[in-house]
């Protein structure tokens, strides 16, 4: 039985051979297109509700608080079950909390549809890691994982430009706030990204019986999970190296379109003023009610930050699509994610620093340069550590730890930002460094067993 198991899983992958990676590639595409329809426009959101900064850091801290619960749940059942049909939960889940998100009357079902996504859409990234790293051979794991990184760059590329100008309009037939256009584009995005899914989708892993190690452990073991990939030594060093890299940069996530809105108040102001007077020339600005003005400089806000957005969407999208690949013929994984991180270090200095859009621009591509190094790499190195009916499993223990991290970073952030715009970009360089001296401790990892064997690296999952 076990072995009609393994042979039908070498024949379906052997069959599968290019196809899969396409379709999950859409499927991630998609995915995050939604995503980057909103991000962008959180402040927005919460300034439509009245609240102030801290509660958009308080609103990202509740989306990882359960991602970091969720997320090792779904990659374990990813081994268990098979990456397909978690994949699929993630998407329908992802469908229903941007409905619930757009249709939010008021702050705490704004923070309801949040928490729901955080649990629902956990399933999506750690799976479709696992799910690459059980389709691609070790030599090309960073290619594969890269195809993680041109997905965000489409999705932050198109997302925020979409999101910036749906934002302006309301459905025809619902005739909704524009404000929530663009989680109502979202949803439906990922309803059809569910129904693509469904039937293009192949599965990529046939787990069979799982190895010994897992049959009695609970799916229900986040902090177990985190505790053993902790104790493994051949993963330690990049877990640790992606807490901190993850804990700095959402410094960017979380408070950098608040910085857009504070420090440059003024050049907001005066660009959406000279917008109004080419688009309005019969009435002047002066005149306007003070809540029509305030409404077109949020909009010129939205406009701004998914410019900047747009320009770190393509240079990840180039970086990771073009480029990244034949850097690993020269330089080692671990390598590359020293050099990515160290630019993400001046980055994220250039940020603190930056008093004109022009320069925000410049270091914002840098900060892309950075990430896109460090990321693919780092994903490779990680799941070179476990063997096939391990991999969802760590995976899933990997974006749990970087959900803690967005769980405490994010209030703290924002909170900063309030104070001081370029503080929260200060600190998370310092931490930053820190996570480049542990990047100094990385190592190529020994190729891992073949199927359904442990490597070295991941016997003590």
């Amino acid at each position: 039985m076990k072995g009609d198991r393994a042979a039908r899983s070498s024949r379906d992958l052997s069959l599968m051979k290019r196809s899969p990676i396409l379709i999950l590639f859409v499927t991630l595409f998609l995915d995050l297109l939604g995503f980057g329809l909103i991000i962008p426009l959180i402040p927005s959101y919460i300034e439509h509700y009245g609240g102030q900064p801290w509660v958009g850091g308080a609103l990202l801290a509740c989306y990882s608080l359960m991602q970091f619960v969720c997320a090792p749940l779904w990659g374990r059942l990813s081994d268990r079950i098979g990456r397909r049909p978690v994949i699929l939960a993630g998407l329908i889940g992802s469908a229903s909390a941007f409905l619930a998100f757009g249709l939010a009357p008021n702050l705490a079902v704004l923070f309801i549809a949040r928490v729901c996504a955080g649990a629902l859409t956990a399933a999506s990234l750690p799976t479709a890691q696992a799910y690459i790293a059980d389709v691609t051979a070790p030599e090309k794991r960073s290619g594969g994982m890269a195809l993680l990184g041109i997905a965000f760059g489409l999705g932050f590329a198109f997302g925020p430009a979409v999101g910036g100008y749906a934002s302006r309009i309301s459905l025809p037939i619902i005739h909704n706030a524009p404000i929530q256009t663009p989680a109502l584009i979202a949803a439906g995005l990922s309803f059809f990204n569910f129904l693509w899914a469904l039937l293009m989708l192949p599965e990529s892993h046939f787990p069979g019986d799982p190895p010994a190690g897992l049959k009695q452990e609970s799916l229900f073991t986040v902090f177990p999970d985190l505790a053993k990939v902790m104790r493994n030594e051949q993963v330690k060093a990049q877990m640790l190296v992606y807490a901190f890299v993850t804990f700095a940069f959402s410094a960017v996530e979380s408070a950098f379109s608040w910085l857009i809105i504070l420090r440059f108040r003024n050049v907001l102001t005066q660009m959406a003023q000279q917008h109004w007077a080419a688009a309005h020339s019969a009435v002047m600005w002066a005149a306007l009610q003070p809540q029509l003005r305030e409404r077109q400089v949020e909009a010129m806000q939205g406009v701004v930050t998914s410019h900047i957005f747009l320009l770190v969407g393509i240079t990840s999208l180039v970086v990771q699509g073009f480029i990244v690949k034949g850097i690993t013929r020269y330089l080692p994984e671990h390598r590359m994610v020293m050099v990515g991180v160290l630019l993400m270090v001046v980055a994220l200095l250039g940020i603190a620093f930056a008093h004109s859009l022009a320069l925000m621009e410049w270091v914002s591509v840098l900060l892309a340069i950075g990430t896109s190094m460090n990321n693919p790499a780092l994903f490779a190195l990680i799941t070179q550590a476990a063997g096939p009916n391990e991999r969802g499993t760590l995976t899933g223990a990997q974006q749990g730890l970087g959900s803690l991290a967005r769980i405490i970073s994010p209030p703290i952030n924002t909170y900063m930002v309030q104070n001081d715009t370029a503080l929260p970009f200060y600190t998370s360089a310092a931490i930053m460094l820190v996570g480049f001296a542990l990047s100094l401790r990385l190592k190529p990892l020994m190729k891992p067993a073949e199927d359904g064997e442990s490597s070295v690296g991941a016997a003590h999952l």
